[in-house]
């Protein structure tokens, strides 16, 4: 199974938009969101898209509110509020156990439990990839395009393997 990871939006919806687009044309399903959407548009927009979200919020966040009321619209928008990762809310896709952050500090203390095939995050707007033993720590960049390209990351999970794609 192939899913892709995308995070740091921060309203920047042409490249929102461009980088859903190739999601669907490669038949992905699944969409983890590591938070900053920003405004409640991006949270619709990814909502519509077909794809199954499975989002935190980041800093950049300003109304939860709004966001958290696009998600009871939108079904396939689920939002687990500040990470994924507690006992009852561990995400699974393909067999494999994920947790999910905003913030890098956590992200880092998440993968060395152990307990997850991979930990994802955000906050930094630079793409980060590392190994702790089995676990992959990755961040996935920006679709922002604030500091650097606008990027994204596709999980495999069958070659627990991983590659960032360049909007």
């Amino acid at each position: 199974m192939q899913f892709a990871i995308l995070s740091d939006v921060h309203d920047n919806l042409p490249q929102l938009e461009k980088a859903l687009e190739q999601l669907l044309q490669r038949g992905i399903q699944e969409l983890v969101f590591c938070g900053d959407f920003c405004a409640p548009f991006s949270a619709r927009l990814m909502a519509q898209s077909g794809l199954n979200v499975h989002a935190v919020f980041g800093n950049n966040d300003g109304d939860r509110y709004q966001i958290a009321r696009i998600a009871e619209e939108y079904p396939r928008l689920r939002l687990y509020g500040e990470y994924i990762g507690d006992e009852g809310q561990v995400l699974e896709l393909g067999g494999q156990k994920f947790g999910v952050t905003h913030y890098p500090f956590y992200a880092k203390a998440m993968v060395k439990t152990g307990w997850y095939d991979a930990v994802f995050f955000g906050h930094s707007h630079q793409v980060h990839r590392q190994k702790f033993g089995p676990s992959l720590l990755l961040n996935p960049g920006e679709i922002a395009g604030l500091m650097g390209p606008s990027t994204y990351a596709l999980y495999e999970t069958e070659l627990r393997s991983s590659e960032i794609i360049s909007l």
